[in-house]
């Protein structure tokens, strides 16, 4: 009788080939099914990694045009990421990001970057000093933009209201050579936009403003094409570029007539008797504008008509003033007709330096009104030349021996500036559908610090997303020849 043992034995020998047969099968069908699946889904698998890749391309080739950039004058601090194609196939899922902040470049000059139609669209630019030359796609350009020293951001539209009057030609704030500077840092501004930006320049002088006259360079903006800045060039080169004609008379061309447009709506304040600056600011408001540049030699105040009662007030005031003087012995028309006399004279005398300064190749003395020539200043420039003007005082000075300058009476009186400010505050809501950035630069001399201007224009700039500057001629030579070292 066998054992248990050896019974299991001979049965599991005794199977091995079916179990072998059963362990081949298994494998085989292993095998076909790895094959299946393999080109049911694996294969798949290599397709969307075929579509990866390409996209990985497309990244490279965009971040190579950002590096091209950069090296070509824009700032490495500010990677335009946004500029990177997006591949979705989700609805709604294509769109470009908002512009990204761009970094400023110095003083006159601009770094910029134009966003065109379309997906993935960017343009970049360089060129000297600025970073930016022309600009790609088929967007606006938007650029920095700054000038003497003041930048403002994506700036496409720009516009330089300029006083071109004596005010700004005084001898305590530099003169012509000062007013040089100012037109060729206005050139170099204009020379450096990119043609998608658009531009215009308005000229005022305060004394010579005749209400609905404006001088400008075009009624509207002009794109910056090439020949639109050779048109201007030769437009402005001429403005107080010689002592022969001064202000306005030295502008060739450029005059219009221009009407406010009506704003019934805007809430204005028609007493406000404003500057010929904000009368100009109004003009330009109407061609909607990015930034505004304001260059002035008087930031003037503001004014109102006083009423029927006050009026008469001072009538009354003046005209005891003037009994005053009957009775210490002195005519009104006489001491007006003394003082008239005295000025005239100090201005023809004026005019004899002025020639045989002109002779010697100097820079004539340019004056407002004559009774500038009898300031401390202006008489150590005479002496200076080797001149000297004395002021008559015969037939116009009071009893105790003090000059007569005024014999009448004002019918206005000085606003409130924050009236202002909101006046123009009112005109940008008005006419602008994005408020234009306002800068304001006041021309002074070396020792002059007008504080209440001070106050009230940096008040009023800073409201506006701008920037309010006092410029002397030093300065402006400073930001000159930083601007030179650049080239």
């Amino acid at each position: 009788m066998s054992s248990p043992r050896s019974n299991i034995f001979q049965r599991v020998t005794a199977s091995v080939p079916l179990l072998v047969t059963v362990i081949v099968h298994i494998v085989l069908i292993g095998i076909a099914g790895y094959f299946v699946v393999s080109e049911q889904f694996i294969g798949k698998k290599n397709v969307m990694q075929a579509s990866a890749a390409t996209e990985s391309v497309a990244q490279k080739q965009v971040e190579h045009r950002l590096q091209v950039a950069r090296k070509a004058g824009g700032s490495s601090s500010s990677s335009p990421v946004s500029a990177a194609r997006i591949f979705s196939n989700a609805e709604n899922a294509l769109q470009l990001p908002a512009m990204p902040e761009l970094p400023s470049v110095g003083a006159s000059s601009m770094s910029g970057m134009g966003f065109g139609k379309g997906i993935g669209a960017v343009g970049t630019g360089s060129g000297n000093y600025t970073g930016v030359g022309t600009v790609g796609g088929t967007g606006v350009g938007f650029v920095n933009m700054s000038f003497l020293g003041v930048t403002n951001q994506r700036v496409s539209k720009v516009v330089f209201i300029v006083d071109v009057g004596r005010d700004l030609l005084d001898i305590r704030k530099g003169g012509f050579e000062a007013f040089k500077i100012i037109r060729e840092e206005i050139m170099k501004l204009v020379s450096r936009l990119p043609s998608t930006a658009e531009f215009n320049v308005v000229l005022y002088d305060r004394d010579a403003w005749r209400e609905g006259s404006i001088v400008a360079f075009d009624a509207k903006l002009q794109p910056a094409t090439v020949t639109n800045k050779q048109a201007f060039f030769e437009w402005l080169k001429p403005v107080n570029a010689t002592s022969d004609s001064v202000g306005l008379p030295s502008v060739k061309g450029g005059r219009l007539s221009w009407k406010p447009k009506p704003l019934p709506n805007a809430g204005l304040d028609e007493t406000l008797l404003t500057p010929a600056w904000a009368r100009c600011l109004h003009f330009v408001f109407e061609m909607e504008p990015d930034a505004v540049y304001i260059i002035a030699g008087v930031s003037d105040n503001i004014w109102r008509k006083v009423s029927e009662t006050e009026l008469a007030r001072r009538k009354r005031e003046n005209d005891k003033f003037i009994a005053e003087m009957k009775r210490d012995g002195l005519d009104v028309e006489a001491v007006n007709a003394a003082r008239s006399r005295a000025l005239a004279k100090a201005q023809t005398e004026l005019t004899a330096v002025n020639a045989k300064l002109k002779a010697a190749g100097k820079n004539p003395l340019i004056i407002k009104d004559p009774r500038r020539i009898f300031e401390a200043d202006f008489q150590a420039e005479l002496k200076r030349n080797g001149a000297s003007i004395v002021l008559d005082t015969a037939g116009w000075t009071d009893k105790k021996g003090k000059l007569i300058w005024w014999t009448g009476y004002s019918n206005i009186d000085k606003v409130d500036y924050d009236e202002f400010i909101l006046h123009i505050s009112k005109l940008q809501r008005a006419l602008l559908k994005n408020k234009a950035a306002i800068n304001f630069f006041l021309f002074v001399g070396p020792t002059e610090k007008p504080q209440a201007a001070m106050d009230d224009l940096s008040k009023l700039t800073g409201r506006n997303g701008g920037k309010f500057e006092l410029i002397t001629t030093k300065r402006l030579q400073e930001l000159a020849a930083r601007d030179d070292a650049k080239k």
